[in-house]
């Protein structure tokens, strides 16, 4: 089994407090939840990183109870993995595993890009076509997680545009899976600008409203990305 990465990164900032105080525990564990899943969609948390509840906890600002339960869904649905009973770790995915979830995000991102094409609002593209330019320019800079950040913004809010919220629940699911292993694209991948280019086919897509373009712009950005994970992730 491969060691522990060493490096690791820091959780986002700590989750606001409530202003009810009903709902108090429910609420501080939604959001708990919500940040770790987003860390691990964008690739916040690398493969392999180790958590511990007490250590998001603190970085968090809650307690052990909200952050226990986040933790749990987030094992359930295999974002997280629990090593002995405490410690967590990101896993790390194997090729074949990869491979199948690749074979279902061409599809399923395809089908709701389509069905967002015609349903998008032209303020959603505006701002889309800002996300892509800060995505640049995160490229050109070399900061690969904020390239991580915008690019989940790009994609998955041309699929939430799609009404389709079965589909985009299940596309977030598989996200949340492989968003720490896109950090293997780094720094190979930055300098091809690929995954800038296939977003211009995509906006020129939004504004035309070809639903079929913009489907074909999701896997070609899909493909292009793949090729260096899959030998990246080759034993």
């Amino acid at each position: 089994m491969p060691k522990p990465h060493t490096t690791s990164r820091r959780l986002p900032a700590r989750a606001a407090k409530p202003a009810g105080t009903d709902t108090r525990a429910e609420t501080l564990t939604g959001q708990a939840y919500q940040k770790l899943r987003h860390a691990l969609m964008t690739g916040a948390l690398l493969p392999e990183q180790v958590l511990t509840v007490r250590g998001v906890a603190e970085e968090f600002g809650v307690s052990l109870t909200p952050v226990r339960e986040a933790v749990q869904r987030l094992v359930v649905e295999q974002g997280l993995e629990v090593v002995n009973g405490r410690i967590l770790r990101v896993p790390r995915l194997g090729i074949e595993t990869y491979r199948e979830i690749l074979k279902i995000r061409m599809e399923l991102e395809s089908l709701a890009a389509k069905e967002a094409a015609p349903r998008i609002s032209n303020e959603e593209i505006d701002r889309l076509d800002a996300v892509m330019q800060s995505h640049l320019a995160a490229i050109q800079a070399g900061d690969a997680h904020q390239t991580l950040v915008k690019n989940t913004d790009f994609h998955l809010s041309i699929y939430r545009a799609s009404g389709q919220p079965i589909l985009v629940r299940i596309i977030e699911g598989l996200w949340l899976r492989v968003g720490p292993t896109l950090n293997l694209l780094f720094p190979q991948y930055c300098g091809s600008l690929t995954g800038h280019e296939t977003h211009l086919v995509a906006v020129d897509a939004l504004r035309r409203r070809d639903g079929d373009a913009l489907g074909q712009a999701m896997r070609d950005d899909l493909t292009h990305g793949s090729r260096y994970l899959i030998r990246l992730l080759k034993p």
